[in-house]
């Protein structure tokens, strides 16, 4: 935060001495709701700061359940669940807090029917009522005027080296997703064969209300460039954009698989399942396209082509290797696909004409002037995108050992293809060094002069899982029995912190132009864990068993058990803050993550340590880009699976 000393315009100088700079009248309101530091001095005026913080979680659960029989070959079921939650969620500052809402409903009717000893049919209706969202506040001491003319408070500011100062960036963002399904299934018994066959059919309502970016974003260089209020440029929506979309779209799927048996000791699993998704359509008709990233304005039309249907096959086997039930060697082969695509809608939100997100450099504040506004910055869907699938594939073998241990050796692998990522592909085309390294000058411009960013959800990702699975068990003997479980794995991506809404857990944007290596963004995937052990057991302690009466009642049949886990930590992909190559004009030249171009050496102990440059080469020169890939310096990637070690036991 702001020191005394930089609230009153008294910055530390190049050469140490102070300098005075004033305080622009229109910022002192906004500087004087940055809370007052009460931690030590971190220099260039800035001091720490801290304050305790409750995450509170309320949640409310409910579920009945009918079931019934009717004679002796018909049954059905009806159930019905409700999940309400409220949670709480951390922030820097204390006037900005945010909720997390959740409710959610789900209706289930099945009913199944024995056609004969050898024949089942079985139907079930659904329908899901999902709403997720959050509440923002802004409990500023004084009245703030918005950035945004109509808005209801003020929006975010950015100052380098101070973490984002005001609510949340997607405000009170609201998705509504309604659900109706139909499913058949038949299963057929004949001889060796077990056929099971099926079709699904599921309509999707998705309304959202996206008012990400409505409030607006301020840039300063540092805190310097604030108190002169010399803002280098404003992001937002204008007042008159619309954030509701409301998509609706239809999956249809069939399947059938065939349990064959072959002798008395190998079974064969082979199944096709067909799917065909439509794609989602905005009732409003506020979609918009762009087929041609050189195009000098988007069309207002469907999203994509849509890429077709899909057919998976399934495969697996299982061998009773001796006959005798002690050796077995199983495997199988999946292809997978996920037609889902709806929870990337979101980012469509924000396209013109309809919803048009300008970039205002040097802008006025607290108010920009959006006819000011450069090309438009644009969220399009890749108009050819494909359908992301997993090839999964496994073999492993099972022996049982002497004392009713059963020991379990295998094989996991996975290979994701066409995985969605995002990343602005309208940046400048690098020239080359004559060490082959990338250079930006800063006269370079954006190939499509028309736009600013075109962040671009494409289907261009990969990803490869490797993994070693040793499990030993041992079933219960005379009330002991335990399991250990461990797994040597590697989990390789191109795509983690790269899209919206992200599964990835560092929270940073990764992604960088492959200008040259298509390897570039090619590293461990943030949930990637090299070790992982889990061991449990449980003991019937063998007390007061042939006693009776009140000795029995108290001593007799407790249980002992326990759980223990250890895990490697996640992986580090470590950035330099300032964009010295100038690759990333999505937040202008100068502004975004780099890599460091040299390998870094660990900090500190064990667990907590840090990372550093080797040499001060680490840092890229100014207008290149670092060599080395994601994670890909050896010192990285070998530490980073120790950031965290941990050991867990529960009992």
């Amino acid at each position: 935060m702001p020191n005394q000393a930089a609230r009153l315009g008294i910055l530390p100088g190049p050469d140490g001495e102070p300098i005075h700079v004033p305080v622009d009248p229109a910022v002192q309101p906004y500087l004087d709701e940055y809370p007052l530091p009460n931690g030590e001095e971190l220099g260039g005026g800035l001091a720490a700061f801290s304050f305790p913080f409750s995450q509170d979680i309320d949640q409310d659960f409910f579920q009945v359940r009918l079931d019934q029989n009717v004679g002796r070959s018909d049954q059905f079921f009806v159930r019905y669940t409700y999940d309400k939650a409220a949670q709480l969620l951390p922030t820097d500052f204390p006037q900005f807090l945010r909720a997390f809402l959740s409710k959610n409903q789900f209706l289930t009717a099945e009913y199944r029917r024995s056609v004969s000893s050898s024949t089942m049919a079985t139907f079930r209706f659904g329908y899901s009522r999902t709403r997720i969202g959050q509440d923002v506040e802004a409990n500023t001491s004084q009245p703030l005027p918005p950035f945004v003319p109509g808005r209801e408070s003020l929006g975010d500011i950015d100052i380098g080296g101070i973490p984002r100062f005001g609510p949340q960036l997607s405000a009170d963002v609201s998705l509504r997703q309604d659900v109706f399904s139909f499913q058949g299934d038949l299963l057929l018994s004949r001889g060796s064969h077990t056929v099971t066959t099926g079709v699904l059919a599921e309509r999707y309502r998705n309304d959202m209300f996206n008012p990400t970016f409505s409030r607006g974003l301020y840039f300063f260089g540092n805190l310097e460039g604030f108190l002169r209020n010399s803002a280098l440029r404003f992001i937002g929506l204008t007042p008159e954009g619309d954030l509701e979309r409301n998509w609706r779209s239809t999956l249809l799927g069939a399947h059938v698989q065939d349990q064959f048996r072959i002798g008395s000791s190998f079974t064969l699993n082979g199944g096709l399942r067909l799917e065909y998704a439509t794609l989602p359509e905005d009732q409003g008709g506020r979609d918009i396209n762009m087929p041609d990233l050189l195009a000098t304005d988007v069309t207002v039309g469907p999203l994509f082509d849509n890429p077709g249907p899909n057919l998976s096959p399934r495969l697996s086997f299982a061998w009773d290797v001796s006959g005798d039930g002690r050796t077995a060697l199983r495997g199988g082969y999946g292809l997978y696909f996920n037609n889902n695509l709806q929870q990337n809608l979101i980012v469509t939100v924000t396209n013109p004409p309809f919803t048009p997100r300008p970039v205002v450099p040097r802008p006025d504040f607290p108010q920009p002037n959006f006819s000011r506004g450069v090309p438009l910055a644009i969220r399009p869907i890749q108009w050819d995108i494909q359908t992301p699938k997993l090839h999964s594939f496994n073999l492993n073998v099972q022996q049982q050992l002497p004392g009713r241990m059963i020991l379990t050796v295998g094989y996991a692998g996975a290979r994701g293809r066409n995985l969605l990522r995002d990343g602005d592909v309208n940046v400048p085309v690098p020239g080359t060094l004559s060490d082959g390294t990338a250079f930006y000058p800063p006269t370079a411009s954006r190939p499509n002069s028309s736009f600013s960013a075109i962040e671009l959800k494409s289907s261009d990702g990969q990803s490869w899982y490797d993994a070693l699975i040793v499990e030993l068990r041992r079933v219960s003997v005379a009330g002991l029995s335990f399991q250990s479980s461990y797994t040597f794995s590697r989990n390789i991506d191109t795509t983690q912190a790269s899209t919206f809404f992200s599964d990835a857990t560092n929270g940073t944007v990764s992604w960088m132009p492959e200008f040259a290596n298509p390897d570039y963004n090619k590293g461990l995937a943030d949930y990637h864990a090299k070790h992982n052990w889990v061991v449990n057991f449980s003991w019937e302690l063998p007390f007061a068993r042939e006693s009776s009466g009140l000795t029995h009642a108290l001593l007799a049949n407790w249980q002992l058990s326990g759980i223990g886990r250890y895990r490697s930590g996640p992986p580090l992909t470590v950035f330099v803050q300032a964009n010295r190559s100038r690759w990333f004009p999505a937040l202008g030249p100068g502004l975004g993550p780099d890599r460091p171009s040299l390998a870094l050496r660990p900090v500190g102990p064990r667990g907590t340590r840090f990372w550093v440059p080797r040499s001060s080469g680490s840092i890229p020169p100014r207008s290149s880009c670092s060599p080395p890939a994601r994670r890909a310096t050896p010192d990285v990637g070998r530490s980073s699976a120790r950031i965290s070690e941990s050991w867990t036991w529960l009992s």
